[in-house]
């Protein structure tokens, strides 16, 4: 569920009284572009550090089902102009059927330690996860790295996409202001591919069904008949 619109509304208004009473201090500096990424795999991952970021995993679980209880976490991370935040607002699109957001294994503040959190509530089933963080006074820690760590309720098998959306007024806020940010997307194959599923090295023909295939076997064949004839002609030719 989504947070109530008078607690989001009053959150909006003091961080941007807050934003006012520091508008000096913003001017002063420069905001260039912060980059959101999805990473399926969170190895290496901290609020400033980033192991590789993968755009595709493929993860094994047991009998999938929905039980409220985190099966795998993935990480929202950013990089790029990553000045220590002051607010981040990000929305994680999902699909439903396969996976829910669960509350435990899922951290909004590791970016932002002792921040204000605020967004939908845990656990979320409804496709859109609205995470959202900030502080009044102070700020999160600066780098590239990990902004919100996601716990993953998984329910059934296949590939899931995890897509970002974001206000660019509130995305991500530093005390240089508000920065542009890019946004980009990852999945998670469960029991599944993130690929074409694997031949073991040999190569696929056609379906013999198909009209074409039949017409180019049929032609292999006479191909290989003519060869064989071709032989015997040139062999009887040998003889004295």
């Amino acid at each position: 569920m989504t947070a109530s619109a008078p607690t989001a509304g009053l959150a909006v208004a003091l961080v941007l009284l807050g934003s006012w009473a520091l508008g000096g201090q913003e001017s002063a500096q420069a905001q260039d572009t912060v980059n959101f990424d999805i990473d399926p795999e969170i190895t290496g991952n901290g609020a400033n550090t980033l192991g590789t970021v993968e755009d595709c995993v493929q993860v094994d679980i047991s009998s999938p089902s929905f039980d409220d209880v985190s099966d795998y976490e993935i990480d929202i991370v950013v990089s790029g102009d990553t000045q220590a935040p002051t607010m981040y607002d990000v929305l994680l699109n999902f699909d439903s059927t396969k996976v829910h957001i669960a509350a435990l294994g899922t951290d909004r503040l590791i970016k932002m330690p002792g921040a204000y959190p605020y967004g939908d509530e845990l656990p979320d089933s409804d496709g859109t996860y609205a995470a959202d963080a900030y502080y009044l006074v102070g700020a999160g820690i600066e780098g590239d790295g990990t902004l919100v760590r996601v716990g993953l309720d998984i329910g059934a098998s296949g590939v899931v996409t995890f897509s970002l959306d974001a206000d660019p007024l509130t995305a991500y806020k530093s005390g240089a202001g508000n920065h542009p940010v890019m946004l980009d997307s990852g999945m998670l194959a469960i029991n599944d591919y993130c690929g074409n599923p694997p031949v073991g090295g040999i190569a696929e023909l056609p379906d013999v069904s198909d009209s074409a295939a039949r017409d180019y076997i049929g032609l292999a064949g006479l191909a290989a008949a003519g060869a064989l004839a071709a032989g015997g002609w040139y062999a009887r030719r040998r003889l004295p």
